[in-house]
């Protein structure tokens, strides 16, 4: 530590070559947060010591200006961080001096507060701390000098709030308490000012109490000095932080704020999860159209979810909390400006992304052991195919970031494929594989071994990571979650039409075991709850069902199903479905399907979807005149009659050339078989049919196309796939 005589000290504040103490204007900020910028990025302490003596030789000619104390306080508060503890006292010696030169310098005191705060830091963690150092002393004075820099000047309190939040990052909470004590300490007066609360109201909420933060936020709605949209803004994070209801009302009614703090701070709050179309229409919005976008954006994803109405407004602000806490990106970095609040994926790791898209995870596991970085595997359930995360902690021990394959996770060795890697595998990795076996059928033992097993297995775990990352990066969800799964499978196909609109034929088999129920028999009856909702793209409902199904006992191929079909109506367009099937405990909500509903010409050939089953199976819809067979099992059994059968629209008389082709569509590639025709066909709607050759067929999945050209070239064509069973 560098000792200086008192009378130096009182010799640069009374030098009668110096400036009036009134008469010192404060620095520029950015030139005070450029030079510490250069200090953080400084890791050479022995230049910094160089530095600093050079600094001590030009400070006697310095006379009474503050500035070049401020200076030496932050290079010795740098000095301190990079292990010369002692330092933090030579700091904290040149801001006391900067705050008697100039009490109305901010950045003095907030120098004093933290390197008050280090001194605490230093002396709580030696065993036997020296006479006269008490650290809870040391944190009332960082507390108080910290106050004192906020009261001051308000736009300090953008600093502290970054103060607080570098506590979470580098594991101080002592750090975070210190500014929440000296925020409480600013805003005692009643005549606090606007920023004070705001600035408390939010350290309240991270660290705090977070009914105390609504106080403040309550306190400061409608200040005149304040954008009353951020301070709604405020009210509702708060209240459903606290588990409220009425976020709601506050929310919305801060969306038609059109200054820029307000629409900036909506719309950090949405790019966790909108997508980029979604961000232009926020982007071009304004006033009153913000909201209803708002109001449209989250009430489209409740009704995807079969949610009530605000749950994902709700869940999303809870989700972003939690993450918060749970998954914080740890690291020393500090913003070169002042500001109020960082990005997402600045404050979160990978880990905290996909908990804000999608919430906590179904199954979490993770494996740490020599050869391996740290690492975690999430599975989500879900009725569409299930999402399968790794993560690994590659740059720190806490830090996790996405990766394709379990793979990823271990050392140089995973360059190795095929018989290479069987051969050379180590205990580790068979450790890590068999600790996924919960995660997923393709990591158990069975699966791998022989060199073309290992092949096949590691394309096919990569080709499952790849598709899960993708799938979780790009969609946002907030699933119901049912005491026990239910095991359905739908048949949704657009054909024949009613006043004036497309009917959508929804075909379903639900595994009767996943019910729970006791099997009385084929023919009988048993209620589930239905429900459906189609949405066109910007959110907007067209069609919802919600009503009690009796769907019938019935034996397919032997198995036991419940059976039933129902009709929908829609308009042309492009829509968005989901379905749901529930009891009192059990259920599921099936995946978004997108579809496109041609609209009523009159002047063009038009083509149905495409419905495919056996003649005798039980789920039979009629179009127009004609049955058609609906097959929600896609499974045609060989050796059993089995039908095509689509709608034709065509405009007037004309010659129509079809085809039809069967492709095989798994691992042996090919046409199976192919028919075409020519016919004269009249004006008007028909439903044409076609015998699949399923005895020309062997097992595996095939793709049927239906391609309708007229004699002047227009084309259609249709196209679904089905799996063939002996």
């Amino acid at each position: 530590m560098r000792t200086r005589a008192l009378g130096l000290i009182l010799a640069l504040g009374t030098a009668p070559q110096a400036a009036p103490v009134a008469a010192q204007a404060p620095p520029s900020r950015t030139v005070v947060e450029a030079f510490r910028d250069s200090l953080t990025r400084a890791t050479d302490s022995s230049a910094l010591a160089r530095l600093e003596a050079r600094m001590l030789e030009q400070l006697a000619r310095a006379g009474a200006d503050p500035y070049p104390h401020l200076r030496l306080g932050f290079l010795s508060l740098r000095l301190g961080e990079l292990g010369a503890t002692s330092a933090f006292e030579d700091a904290a010696m040149e801001f006391q001096t900067v705050t008697r030169l100039v009490p109305h310098w901010s950045y003095g005191w907030y120098g004093l507060g933290l390197a008050e705060y280090q001194i605490g830091e230093v002396t709580k963690g030696l065993e036997v701390p020296p006479i006269g150092l008490d650290p809870s002393k040391a944190f009332e004075r960082a507390s108080d000098a910290l106050a004192r820099s906020a009261a001051t000047d308000t736009a300090f309190v953008s600093l502290l709030l970054d103060e607080a939040n570098l506590g979470r990052r580098l594991r101080m909470p002592t750090r975070s308490s210190v500014v929440l004590s000296a925020l409480r300490k600013a805003t005692a007066p009643t005549t606090a000012s606007t920023p004070l609360l705001l600035g408390l109201g939010r350290v309240e909420r991270e660290y705090g109490d977070p009914a105390a933060a609504l106080q403040a936020f309550d306190a400061v709605v409608g200040a005149p000095e304040l954008s009353l949209g951020l301070a709604l803004l405020e009210v509702a994070r708060t209240r459903f932080l606290l588990g409220r209801q009425d976020g709601g009302n506050p929310y919305y009614e801060g969306a038609v704020f059109d200054d820029a703090a307000s629409v900036s701070a909506y719309r950090a709050d949405l790019v966790p999860i909108a997508t980029v179309e979604e961000l232009d229409a926020f982007d071009e919005a304004s006033g009153a159209r913000r909201a209803a976008f708002l109001k449209k954006f989250w009430s489209s994803r409740d009704l995807l979810e079969f949610r009530d109405a605000g749950s994902r407004l709700r869940e999303h602000y809870r989700r972003l909390y939690v993450a918060r806490r749970a998954f914080p990106r740890y690291g020393p970095s500090r913003p070169l400006v002042i500001t109020a609040r960082r990005p997402i994926e600045e404050e979160v790791d990978d880990r905290g992304i996909i908990l804000i898209r999608h919430g906590e995870p179904d199954d979490r596991v993770d494996l740490n052991t020599l050869g391996f970085e740290p690492n975690e595997s999430w599975r989500y359930l879900r009725a569409e195919g299930d999402l399968v995360l790794h993560f690994a902690a590659r740059r720190a021990p806490d830090e996790f970031t996405l990766v394709e394959s379990l793979f990823d996770v271990a050392d140089a060795r995973v360059g190795l494929t095929g018989l290479e890697f069987a051969a050379s595998r180590s205990p580790g990795e068979q450790m890590l594989l068999r600790s996924r076996e919960q995660l997923s059928p393709l990591y158990r033992p069975e699966v791998t071994g022989a060199p073309d097993r290992e092949r096949k297995f590691m394309v096919a775990e990569r080709a499952m990571g790849r598709t899960s990352l993708i799938t979780a990066l790009s969609t946002d969800t907030h699933r119901r979650r049912y005491a026990e799964p239910m095991d359905v499978k739908t048949d949704l196909a657009i054909i024949g039409r009613r006043g004036g609109r497309s009917l959508a034929r929804v075909a379903w088999a639900v595994r009767f075991a996943s019910t729970g129920a006791t099997w009385l028999g084929e023919g009988i009856s048993y209620p589930l709850r239905f429900r459906l909702v189609a949405l066109d793209p910007e959110g907007q409902p067209l069609a919802q069902v919600d009503s009690t199904i009796r769907p019938i006992a019935t034996l397919v191929d032997g198995e036991r199903y419940l059976t039933g079909l129902t009709t929908v109506r829609l308009p042309p367009g492009k829509v968005h479905v989901r379905m749901a099937f529930e009891d009192e405990r059990r259920g599921t909500v099936l995946g978004v399907q997108s579809l496109e509903v041609s609209t009523e010409m009159h002047d063009v050939v038009q083509v149905s979807d495409l419905a495919l089953g056996h003649n005798s199976g039980p789920w039979v819809a009629e179009v127009g005149m004609e049955q058609v067979q609906l097959n929600p099992l896609s499974v045609l059994h060989q050796g059993r009659e089995a039908e095509l059968a689509f709608e034709v629209s065509i405009p007037k008389a004309t010659e129509l050339r079809c085809q039809i082709t069967v492709i095989r569509a798994d691992e042996q590639p090919g046409v199976a078989y192919s028919r075409q025709w020519t016919e004269h066909a009249e004006a008007g709607t028909r439903v044409a049919k076609h015998r699949l050759e399923l005895d020309r067929l062997k097992p595996g999945l095939y793709r049927v196309e239906v391609t309708v050209t007229t004699a002047g070239g227009v084309l259609e064509r249709r196209w679904r796939e089905f799996n063939v069973s002996p």
